[in-house]
């Protein structure tokens, strides 16, 4: 029924723009439509987000393999304009509709924004040669940053639009993924940025959104957990920059200013139209994401909620966060490579810092520890991995280098304590 109502808006979007097109504005004709589309959009309840990639038409997360006779035209309409995303806010109104067709049936080729809807293009992947794999993923990824640094800005700054832009990016992440376009794989080759706090951002959102997927998060959820990943450290913007990059270890004093910028991120996006009462979840992203599954992280003491457990998304961008910080160059270090990152992820995992069950199913993600794949053992032992289970990635069946047969599954068995360097 839910998914019965998000058809009826879209069908009423193509009623509507067919209307624009016959009559003048202000008819009785575009009145009408305009307001059962609002009212369609009321039923949905939620933001609607419409992406055009390539051939691809994707409404929410699911893709259009036929359109409505009624909304063939709109969505014609709607490639040719060059717009590349669209949100509608679950609160646009008939005046709102009207004016974002108009614009539409201009044919004017700019974004389009509005308190309600937001029209544009990302840009995604654009080249006038043909790219390899890698340099074609790489340009679609490296796209987004100054689409995120516009979003930053506006979120920093308290500015409504900034919002709704920062979910017109997780938009666009989530509908590549949708379409099997495996948007972080690039993530792996590019390490060293000059403004690491955005692509540190972009990294988080892209690998959070991937992960929530494949732990089976519903559709919405996943855009959620997206977006927080997204705004998951903008309390940084509060520490100083001396500290932020400081080439070497933080005495006492700036190791607590820094640990502040989860409580300054929860507060920014608190104080941030909308945020508190259209996405609740990115104030507890931003304050929870260091606390650690133990609790022996940051921010700690009463205001950590006393026993209760982190929320699911916190967890998720928790792992998301720590792997990418570890595979980016910092002026206090060189980036550390996929071996050594994920062996920090799994003594995580094993202490109860990170979700064993989450590093777990990244790890699946990322395909490190696939069969042949050299790890260590808690015995000291080295071996090479023979099979791997999706659901138990951390407890592969592992032949050692003295000959034995070694099922980490078993309580008994060693486990798993580092992964070796792949050879050259």
């Amino acid at each position: 029924m839910k998914r019965d109502a998000l058809d009826h808006f879209v069908q009423t979007l193509g009623t509507l723009f067919r209307m624009q097109r016959m009559y003048p504005p202000g008819t009785k004709q575009v009145y009408q439509a305009a307001r059962i589309a609002a009212q369609r959009l009321g039923a949905w309840g939620q933001g609607v987000r419409i992406t055009l990639l390539g051939n691809d038409t994707i409404v929410q997360d699911r893709r259009i393999e036929v359109p409505p006779a009624s909304c063939q035209a709109l969505f014609q309409s709607l490639r040719g304009s060059g717009w590349e995303t669209i949100y509608l806010d679950p609160g646009a109104t008939e005046a709102d509709l009207e004016a974002w067709m108009e614009c539409l049936i201009s044919k004017k080729r700019n974004s389009y924004r509005s308190p309600k809807i937001v029209a544009g293009s990302l840009n995604l992947a654009r080249r006038s040669h043909p790219p390899s794999v890698l340099t074609n993923a790489v340009a679609g990824y490296l796209e987004f940053f100054s689409h995120t640094q516009e979003a930053f800005s506006d979120l920093e700054s308290r500015k409504p639009g900034g919002l709704i832009r920062a979910r017109e990016i997780v938009c666009a992440i989530a509908a590549r993924l949708a379409v099997g376009k495996e948007l972080f794989e690039p993530i792996n080759e590019l390490k060293d940025f000059d403004d690491y706090t955005y692509t540190h951002a972009i990294n988080v959102c892209v690998l959070s959104s991937a992960l929530s997927r494949l732990l089976g998060a519903p559709p919405d959820l996943v855009n959620t957990v997206s977006l927080a990943a997204l705004c998951h450290d903008l309390g940084k913007k509060e520490i100083p920059k001396e500290i932020l990059n400081k080439e070497g270890l933080l005495d006492p004093e700036e190791r607590r200013c820094l640990e502040k910028h989860p409580a300054c991120g929860a507060k920014l996006l608190l104080d941030t139209p909308g945020v508190e009462s259209d996405s609740p979840l990115l104030p507890v992203v931003a304050y929870q994401h260091h606390m650690g599954t133990d609790r022996s992280g940051y921010p700690r003491g009463p205001a950590c909620l006393g026993g209760r457990k982190l929320h699911f998304a916190s967890l998720v961008v928790a792992v998301a966060d720590v792997y990418d910080a570890l595979r980016t160059v910092r002026p206090y270090r060189p980036a550390l490579s996929v071996a050594k990152a994920c062996t920090i992820l799994i003594g995580d995992a094993t202490s109860g810092k990170l979700h064993r069950e989450y590093v777990s199913e990244f790890f699946f993600l990322l395909k490190v520890l696939a069969p042949g794949r050299r790890v260590t053992l808690t015995d000291g032992n080295q071996g090479v991995i023979l099979e791997v289970q999706k659901n138990r990635v951390l407890a592969p069946l592992v032949r050692g280098d003295d000959g034995k047969l070694y099922d980490l599954s078993n309580p008994s068995a060693p486990a798993l304590s580092g992964v070796e360097e792949e050879a050259d």
